[in-house]
């Protein structure tokens, strides 16, 4: 975590206050390395899995909270309680219990918050809120993420279990993390996920087409993905923000190595443009999906940010009822019904460049990352297409079907002989 005056811990004193929208970034977190888990043993047979969880800007595991209620953990201590429940949710009710063996590496570059966590995780052990099995497992590691990358590969490589890893990078700004590093994290573990934070609001914000920009853009590799000479005219538009963000979304999808990729952005309350990006970096389309669902579930915004006809989704304090008592939209059922519209028109668009019949599944994993629909979402945009009569679908075994609610992924789906224009 970056030492300054809004996150800085020492023993003695209080820590940092947080605010709201970082509080829905760890409830995102903290959900999705409990259902990585399950969805990793689903199948009852499994009986072990060797997971490693980075936490490569740690922070000192204990936050004010925003309400005066009293002290909330930080990022270790969320991920170590979900693995904690992740257990007791695998073991419900078995007579032999299946074994979640996980190593933790928390590393920051301050030496008072790195001592901090040791005594907050030594504190919470004590309480009863981890285990400690856990805790006997937690390194603390006061240093640069970056430098400790190539060893915590080796170690997850040298366990020969899959080279299961979530690496949490939660860095305070943009220019800490090059995408060729995490590329070559997501090509050295192909069971390797990332979630990454990317202020890119503050980026946006100020920049220019002058060297004190260009410079940390180049170091993190992103610096050809920006329209440097007409960022001045650009800056005219009305829309100028939301066009920068599309070519920095394509350039992290480009550049990171990953071969899906989610943006979640975060907004703050008030005016502030200094929205951030929670990026969820993955090799496995069902990691993907698993990520997207907790998206839908904890998003509070919804409209076109990234391509013409492609949505983004995230959270803004702003738009949360619960938090400022204020009523908003109904996020859920609106915001779905767009998004499956959304995925409709490109959709039929790109069946109709295939050259014959294509899977369910290999046309939802090839475009999901385009989009913050799942599987459910694009299942319905083509069963809208289908009730159209604008497509065939065809059962695994080569049966044309009739309209449904629910098709297999491995049925084929191609653009009807005389279909209707797609609108």
């Amino acid at each position: 975590m970056k030492k300054g005056d809004k996150y800085d811990w020492r023993i003695g004193s209080p820590p940092p206050l947080i605010e709201q929208h970082s509080l829905v970034k760890h409830r995102i977190i903290e959900s999705y390395v409990c259902e990585y888990i399950l969805t990793l043993m689903s199948q009852a047979r499994i009986p072990k899995l060797q997971l490693t969880l980075v936490d490569g800007f740690s922070g000192g595991g204990a936050y004010l909270a925003e309400d005066g209620s009293g002290e909330i953990d930080g990022s270790p201590l969320l991920m170590m309680r979900a693995v904690r429940e992740a257990r007791a949710r695998l073991n419900l009710g078995r007579d032999k219990p299946r074994e979640v063996a996980v190593d933790y590496a928390f590393i920051d570059v301050e030496r008072d918050t790195a001592a901090y966590l040791e005594r907050r995780l030594a504190q919470r052990a004590d309480e009863g809120a981890i285990e400690r099995a856990d805790l006997a497992r937690a390194r603390v590691c006061q240093g640069d993420f970056l430098a400790e990358l190539p060893r915590l590969v080796s170690e997850v490589k040298a366990r020969r279990m899959g080279e299961h890893a979530i690496f949490v990078l939660d860095q305070y700004s943009y220019d800490k993390l090059p995408m060729a590093d995490l590329a070559g994290l997501m090509r050295a573990m192909q069971g390797a996920e990332v979630l990454l934070t990317f202020n890119v609001g503050s980026l946006i914000t100020f920049l220019a087409d002058r060297a004190a920009n260009r410079r940390p853009m180049e170091r993190i590799g992103l610096a050809k993905h920006v329209p440097w000479e007409s960022l001045q005219a650009l800056k005219q538009d009305r829309q100028w923000r939301q066009v920068l963000q599309r070519h920095l979304a394509y350039g992290i999808r480009q550049e990171a190595g990953a071969r899906f990729a989610t943006l979640f952005f975060v907004r703050p309350l008030g005016a502030t443009p200094w929205d951030y990006w929670l990026i969820h970096l993955s090799n496995r389309y069902k990691a993907h999906e698993v990520m997207k669902n907790l998206h839908w579930d904890n998003a509070t915004a919804f409209g076109h940010e990234l391509e013409p006809g492609v949505f983004m989704q995230g959270y803004d304090a702003n738009r949360d009822h619960e938090y400022t008592g204020q009523e908003t939209f109904d996020f859920g059922d609106s915001s779905r019904e767009a998004c499956v519209n959304g995925i409709h028109e490109h959709l039929g668009r790109l069946i109709f460049a295939e050259s014959g019949p294509v899977r369910l599944r290999d046309l939802v994993e090839r475009y999901a990352a385009q989009s913050p629909g799942s599987t459910m979402h694009f299942i319905q945009a083509a069963a809208n297409l289908h009730r159209s009569q604008d497509v065939i679908i065809c059962s695994p075994d080569g049966r044309t079907l009739r309209p449904s609610k629910s098709y297999h992924l491995n049925s084929t789906i191609e653009a009807a002989r005389t279909p209707r224009l797609i609108p």
